[in-house]
Order: structure tokens, then sequence, then C-alpha cells
């Protein structure tokens, strides 16, 4: 046998067996984590508990370390055998209990407010989750009521009932924020303003509105290009050969400038080149087959009107002033709450 692949042979074996005590203790470090000193009891918000094991499912610290460790043992033993790394994981679990803090004081205010999910809106809710649920996994209603049964549910309301009882704190902030936010309102003259001030945000590169037919034959494309010169109509054309998913409405692709992100650089050149009332010469070729291009329409390079964006701009400043009165109002909950952190 080879020296150098003896050594090498040699090497291997050497690092495999000093690794593994290493990731033994590093194993038993993650399990650690939280040790005897550990307060039962993270914090207390208006006399409700927030416990140590409610905080450490919450950040997950433990499922962290864990493909860490997998991922990057160096790193991971450096986290977990130094002040400096348990400094971090302390600092970490201390953001999540800022987290679930404020939580527990949005709970408590939509309890206080006396707001509830009615059983419509818990029927909606669940009927959303069930379809993603199918979509996702591509399942139909035997299929995913089988794959629930696998995960020991015993049947379908079982496993509402226990998404309800995981969640419901989550839908009870929604309705609160909707309920904190939904008078917010942008006027008239705040968007007008917003959009004096950002002129640049809205202009926009010289457009030209394309409809194309696709192929996938080469000699089918000529045949029908040979047709629209002779006076055929494109729309027509398009609706009835076209493989391409804009057939129906004719081949229509919309406005587009020179540098769409998007389309296929051939395609979009091709069709720059080309005037309103024009068509492509010959099919162009691309990764998805031979198109037919026409320009319908032009517009020039300048600054969209304010009555093109206004309902842009109204949506995104109401989104902007509805998180700020939320935050404010997340922050006068606490400024008012009596908050006890044992960490």
């Amino acid at each position: 046998m080879n020296l150098k692949k003896n050594i090498l042979i040699i090497s291997a074996i050497m690092l495999l067996v000093l690794s593994i005590p290493v990731m033994a203790q590093d194993a038993q470090d993650v399990s650690e984590t939280v040790t005897e000193e550990t307060p039962e009891v993270a914090a207390y918000v208006n006399g409700e508990e927030i416990s140590m094991q409610e905080l450490e499912q919450f950040a997950g610290v433990r499922n962290i370390l864990m493909q860490l460790l997998q991922s990057n043992q160096e790193f991971a033993s450096v986290i977990l055998q130094t002040e400096a790394g348990q400094n971090v994981i302390e600092e970490f679990r201390k953001l999540k209990l800022e987290q679930l803090i404020t939580n527990e004081l949005l709970v408590q205010e939509a309890k206080k407010r006396g707001i509830e999910v009615s059983n419509e809106e818990m029927n909606n809710i669940f009927d959303q989750q069930v379809n993603a649920l199918k979509q996702q996994n591509n399942l139909n209603d035997d299929q995913l009521e089988q794959a629930i049964q696998n995960q020991g549910f015993d049947s379908m309301d079982q496993y509402k009932n226990m998404f309800f009882e995981n969640n419901m704190n989550g839908f009870l902030v929604n309705k609160l924020r909707e309920e904190i936010v939904n008078k917010v309102e942008v006027s008239d003259a705040e968007a007008q303003e917003f959009y004096n001030n950002n002129q640049e945000q809205f202009k926009t590169a010289e457009q030209k509105r394309v409809s194309h037919i696709l192929f996938d034959e080469k000699e089918k494309a000529e045949e029908v290009l040979a047709e629209i010169n002779n006076g055929a109509d494109f729309a027509e054309m398009a609706k009835e050969h076209s493989t391409g998913p804009t057939s129906e409405n004719g081949g229509d692709l919309g406005f587009i400038t020179a540098d769409e992100r998007g389309l296929d650089a051939t395609f979009r050149d091709a069709a720059m080149e080309l005037n309103v009332g024009e068509v492509s010469s010959e099919p162009v070729k691309t990764q998805f087959g031979f198109h037919i291009i026409k320009v319908t329409d032009f517009r020039e390079a300048g600054v969209r009107s304010f009555e093109e964006v206004s309902s842009q701009i109204k949506s995104q400043l109401r989104n902007q002033k509805q998180s700020q009165v939320f935050q404010n109002f997340v922050e006068g909950l606490r400024k008012d709450a009596e908050i006890e952190k044992n960490l």
C-alpha cells in the first residue's frame, strides 16, 4: 500500500477518534444550557408568569445549538465552551424574552377589551389552513386526512382543536392590532406632499406594450408570420396558435422597458427595436421557443402622474403610519405594566 495513502488514512482515523469525545462533550454542554441554577420563572407580566420552559421552547436555543454543532463543530465549541459564547446565548434568550413579554401584554390587553375570535372566523381561518396544507403538499381531502392521522391525530377535529389551542393568542393579537390601527388614514394632501418630495421614485423609462405568439417549431412560426403579413389579425392568431400562457388574451404581455427584468434578453431587445404596429420580420428564438413579436403601444420616458401612483403612495404611507401607531401603543402598554424579569 502506498505510504502517502497510509498516512492519510491514519490521519483521518485520528481526527475521527479525537472528534468523538469533543462532540459528546459539546452535546452535553447543549443539554446543560438550562441548569439547576436557572429560575423556573423567566418573568412576571402584570402578575402572569412566563416560565423558563416557555421561553426555552419559544427561543429554541437547544435546537439552534444542536444544528450548529452538526454543521460547524468548531464554531459550536467556541459558543458552548467560552464565556463570550455563553454571553451570546444569554443575550439571545433576553431578546426572545422581551418578545414574549410584549406578546403577553398584547394578549392581556385583547382579553381585557373582550376581543374574541368567533366560530365563523375560526372556521374561515381553519379552511385557509387546510387549503394551504393541501396546496403545499399536493394532497386531496382523503390524503390530507390520512396525513393528519399519521401525525398522531385521531381526526381532523382533533387537529383543529390543537391548531387553535396553539395559535389562538396570535389570532387575538392580530384582531387587537386591527382594532388599534384601523382608523389610520392618509389624506390626499399627505400623498401629494410625498409625491412632490420623492419625484425620483416615480420616474419611468421608455416603455413599449408588447404582444407575442409562441411556437415550439420554427416552421410553424414562419407559416403564421406569413399569414399575419398577409393581413391576418395578430391577436386572433395568438389565441389560435400560441403555446404560451398569454394566448387567451391575444398574446399581450403589457408594457416593458429596455432593462426589464424577468424577460429573456433576446426577446426584450428584439421587442424594443420595433415601432408601434410593427411585427418582427422573422421568428425570434429564445429558450422557450420561437416568438412572433408585435409592439402595440408606446409610452415616453418621464414621471408617472400623481393620479397613477396616488393609491400606491397612500398604501405605503398607511402601512408606515399603522406600524408607528401600533409601536407607540405597545410602548404605552410596557410603560404602564408591572414587569419583573429574572434573567
